[in-house]
């Protein structure tokens, strides 16, 4: 199949979910297409590396201060910053096919683009637009801005997807590509890790639940710690740090293991490359949102290391997970539920590890990048 010309712009440049996911999608297009970054980044690096075309178009304060959570008066701050860059992304995208917008503030200058003459645009949303994360405003302007300007509105999961109907958008425009993941990252890794628990300190006789994700309140991790108290010889490894100014909520989870109880018991990893090798290092995976999910990319890594993944109802995780037959789903924010599925699955190894055999199967199909990458083709067939 013959690649579109695609210009990908993400405003933001850290590695987090969305821009893993826009990554594979860069990579694939990389012999046509090019990515714009309005902040600079690791994600930047990472491009470069994969031989991917990309160059910063630095944007003002004015932009980095506006949150999704600001209201209008706040907003309209950065609407100069806003349509100066808008400019810019219509004259690149000249030779384009469509442009991609990875994110909300990148979306937002698409839409100026194509006001301004530039390509179609295509708004891949990552985020569940829910009152507890977008202000009222910024959804109105999000849903507002996609209905009348995006030709496409890609998302990660169907729960995405409705959350961005209840929000007023047009059905029309909704094409669901979940994410993709390449499986020999994890096949080329030994199961066996037991010197990487030499390494932490943990004996090898002892259970280890892991945690991969940035440390955030929303992401759960104080749900985990409460668990493992009730969890007499339970390891905990939290890999991730505090990405967006979230140091408080580290010092709150300090606090929470500081008890002779957890003592000895919670491992600090920060930010690590090595997440095939932490996991299979695990002996099983902990998913503890408190808020709806958009997708759940954590999950289908714990299914691809072969480790059994507990993750909390709501969002796109149901999707990933068949309650008791590829995973555990269990409430939001309870830990005595979160260590009854832990107990479970090291009380019945055998369940446990018929159960991880068919999570890794439908991982390695449903979320292979060849037929994620087929999946975002047929979505964006048809724009020019």
């Amino acid at each position: 199949m013959d690649r579109q010309k695609i210009l990908f712009v993400s405003y933001t440049a850290v590695l987090g979910g969305g821009e893993l996911c826009l990554i594979d999608f860069a990579q694939a297009y990389r012999d046509t297409s090019q990515v714009v970054l309005l902040t600079d980044g690791a994600l930047r690096q990472r491009l470069e590396e994969l031989g991917v075309p990309v160059q910063v178009l630095a944007s003002a304060r004015s932009l980095a201060d506006v949150k999704v959570s600001s209201g209008l008066m706040f907003s309209l701050k950065s609407i100069g910053e806003l349509w100066r860059i808008g400019k810019q992304i219509a004259n690149i995208s000249q030779d384009s096919d469509l442009i991609h917008a990875n994110n909300q503030k990148g979306f937002v200058v698409a839409a100026i683009a194509r006001l301004l003459g530039g390509a179609p645009v295509v708004w891949h949303l990552h985020d569940i637009l829910t009152a507890n994360i977008f202000s009222a405003t910024n959804r109105r302007v999000a849903v507002t801005l996609a209905n009348w300007f995006a030709t496409r509105v890609i998302v990660n999961s169907q729960a995405t997807g409705d959350a961005f109907l209840i929000a007023g958008g047009k059905r029309q425009l909704l094409r669901t590509v979940y994410n993709g993941f390449d499986s020999q990252k994890f096949d080329q890794i030994s199961d066996d890790q037991m010197h990487l628990r030499d390494e932490l300190g943990i004996p090898r006789d002892r259970p280890v639940v892991g945690m991969f994700s940035r440390l955030s309140y929303w992401k759960g991790q104080h749900i985990l710690l409460e668990a493992a108290s009730l969890l007499t010889d339970v390891h905990v490894l939290l890999v991730g740090d505090a990405l967006f100014g979230e140091s408080e909520y580290t010092e709150q989870l300090k606090k929470i293991a500081a008890p002779p109880s957890l003592n000895g018991r919670v491992h600090w990893l920060g930010f690590r490359q090595d997440i095939p090798a932490l996991m299979k290092a695990c002996d099983a995976i902990a998913h503890c949102s408190t808020a709806p999910e958009p997708f759940g990319r954590v999950i289908v890594e714990a299914q691809l290391a072969k480790r059994p993944a507990i993750a909390t109802v709501g969002g796109g995780t149901g999707e990933i997970i068949e309650n008791g037959v590829t995973g555990f789903l269990i409430p939001p924010n309870d830990p005595q539920l979160l260590a009854a599925a832990i107990q479970k699955i090291f009380s019945d190894r055998i369940a446990t590890a018929q159960m991880v055999d068919r999570a890794y199967l439908q991982a390695q199909t449903k979320f292979s990048i060849p037929s994620v990458c087929l999946a975002f083709d047929m979505a964006i067939a048809g724009i020019n």
